[in-house]
């Protein structure tokens, strides 16, 4: 019997195992991977104390952390979430462990286009993570899939190393913020294709091309590789809980007038991007963990 399990391993989840550490409660966290979406950043200038950072680089700051306070990490992945009487049961595909309380930190996931040849070129050619895998692009041709702010950021981190880069957007004017749009625009090397419909990704035994759609008009794109940043997803059927339209975990008051972390099930605790807070970002993502941690506390305790 655990007073807490942490499920996910993002700036959430990483600062409520801090938090407990401190607190001395006897707890573990359970995540398939430790950094969650930082790891996706190529620079990172916003988190106080960091002037700039690279994604990478922050998460081995977040890891020393965990060391020190020598956390508990089980490196599965949760398939079920259950309040049974007044403990919770937390199920991964190895083990079964119960607590006092639960915190879920579990973040989303990249967005897949469901296309053609996405699956199938997966790791050949088809990436989710520019800051991972951009390196094994060097001097090659690459697409990127969203003209978003992912989008904008991994064109901008590619350039450092692919020869090409073809930024595809759905909408008729690319998106994103403007600092990075201008920076996008301003570059030799990435080329914007507006109102684009990629409708398969081809290849052999690796990615070599995509087919896309403009104006009614069918085009092959010839490539070496497609980054696909079209957003992202949670991945919460493990758990029933209260959710919005978009799948969120819904966070509720409890007894004080502020946002206490809660969930519809009294023990269940929620923080991070896996919930309705509208601010997805770092700082914000570990000011909840934060919050989260402190709450299934003072719930251990009463």
């Amino acid at each position: 019997m655990y007073d807490l399990i942490i499920v996910g391993g993002g700036p959430a989840g990483i600062t409520a195992a801090i938090y407990a550490a401190r607190r001395k409660l006897n707890f573990i966290l359970v995540t398939m991977d430790i950094g969650g979406q930082i790891v996706w950043s190529s620079e990172v200038e916003n988190y106080p104390g960091t002037l700039t950072s690279t994604g990478i680089e922050l998460v081995q700051k977040f890891q020393a952390q965990l060391k020190k306070y020598k956390v508990n990490i089980k490196q599965e992945e949760v398939i079920s979430i259950k309040k049974i009487g007044k403990n919770i049961k937390v199920k991964t595909k190895k083990n079964i462990y119960e607590s006092k309380a639960v915190i879920i930190a579990s973040g989303k996931k990249p967005r897949k286009l469901n296309v053609p040849g996405e699956e199938k070129f997966f790791g050949k050619g088809v990436n989710y993570c520019a800051t991972c895998h951009a390196p094994s692009f060097k001097n090659k041709i690459v697409a990127i899939a969203g003209g978003g702010n992912s989008g904008l950021e991994a064109a901008l981190f590619l350039k450092e190393y692919a020869r090409k880069v073809y930024l595809l957007d759905i909408n008729p004017k690319l998106g994103g913020e403007s600092f990075l749009r201008e920076k996008v625009l301003a570059e030799d090397k990435i080329s914007v294709l507006n109102s684009i419909k990629i409708k398969g990704i081809l290849g052999k035994e690796n990615v070599d091309s995509l087919k896309y759609e403009k104006n009614g008009e069918d085009k092959i794109l010839k490539i070496d590789g497609i980054f696909i940043e079209i957003g992202l997803v949670t991945k919460l059927d493990f758990v029933d809980v209260k959710k919005n339209k978009w799948r969120e975990i819904k966070l509720f008051r409890g007894t004080r007038t502020h946002n206490e972390n809660l969930t519809s099930v009294p023990g269940i605790f929620a923080a991070g991007d896996c919930t309705d807070i509208p601010a997805k970002q770092i700082i914000a993502a570990a000011g909840e963990g934060c919050k989260a941690a402190l709450a299934s506390f003072d719930y251990i305790l009463k």
